[in-house]
């Protein structure tokens, strides 16, 4: 018993409030440490197809020279083709475009972040 009281009136002397007027001085340190570690492994992969067909085509008639219509000298009518020339010309294009792409990409990330924090505060003053 003797010893629990003993403790209990050291307790109360120690937990004593500050009297008006009393100096005090206070010192903190905090310092901490963190690592952060990554691994990533990547990989991609992407694969596009694409096909095209197509056709065109042209045509043209076009003529050269002159058409002349007269009459002969018994009335009857006569035709005069003159370097008359009839002309066609036609061209078909048709065809296909085929492609096909493979893309990989692929790796690793691996990266190690450390962060250090060291702080220190004084304090001083009157209660």
């Amino acid at each position: 018993m003797k010893k629990v009281l003993g403790l209990a009136i050291l307790a109360t002397l120690l937990a004593t409030p500050a009297f008006a007027g009393e100096t005090y001085v206070r010192n903190e340190d905090s310092w901490s440490n963190s690592v952060t570690k990554t691994d990533l492994r990547l990989d991609s992969y992407t694969s596009s197809h694409r096909d095209e067909k197509y056709s065109s085509s042209a045509d043209k008639i076009y003529i050269d020279g002159d058409v002349n219509v007269g009459k002969n000298y018994g009335g009857a009518e006569t035709i005069s083709y003159n370097e008359f020339t009839v002309h066609t010309a036609s061209a078909d294009l048709y065809g296909k475009y085929s492609e096909t792409n493979w893309t990989k990409v692929g790796g690793t990330i691996n990266t190690t972040t450390n962060a250090y924090t060291d702080a220190h505060e004084t304090t001083a003053g009157v209660r």
